[in-house]
């Protein structure tokens, strides 16, 4: 009988506990909320690591640090077709001019991360 009681004193205060957790959890704050931000300019200082880049954009609504986790997933385009053969943005995309699409983010050493490139021909510069 001791046991028994044991048992569900011990569910008891476990059911008590979880939903005070998760009280806690969404009490801290609201939830961060990502803009969507279109931004075209110059690109420079671009780094690769294995498939993750960063990159600079100097745009006329601002100077942003962006981050791709994985550029193979990003969608890079060109609004005349690449002249040959893949582009290749760790070697290509430093010094073309690109519109780009990105979400921002909070608590990172850059300011988004990158959806979409649209790289400039040369004659549009």
């Amino acid at each position: 009988m001791a046991r028994l009681l044991l048992i569900v004193a011990m569910i008891a205060c476990i059911s008590l506990v979880v939903p005070l957790r998760r009280a806690r959890s969404t009490a801290g704050g609201n939830p961060v909320e990502h803009t969507r931000v279109d931004a075209e300019g110059g690109i420079s200082d671009v780094t690769c690591s294995g498939v993750e880049m960063q990159l600079k954009i100097a745009a006329s609504n601002g100077t942003f640090r962006l981050h791709a986790r994985d550029y193979t997933r990003v969608d890079i385009s060109e609004d005349v077709p690449f002249q040959a053969g893949e582009f290749k943005p760790c070697t290509e995309l430093d010094g073309k001019t690109a519109k780009i699409t990105f979400v921002t983010v909070e608590h990172k050493t850059y300011d988004g991360e990158i959806q979409s490139i649209e790289v400039e021909s040369e004659q549009r510069r």
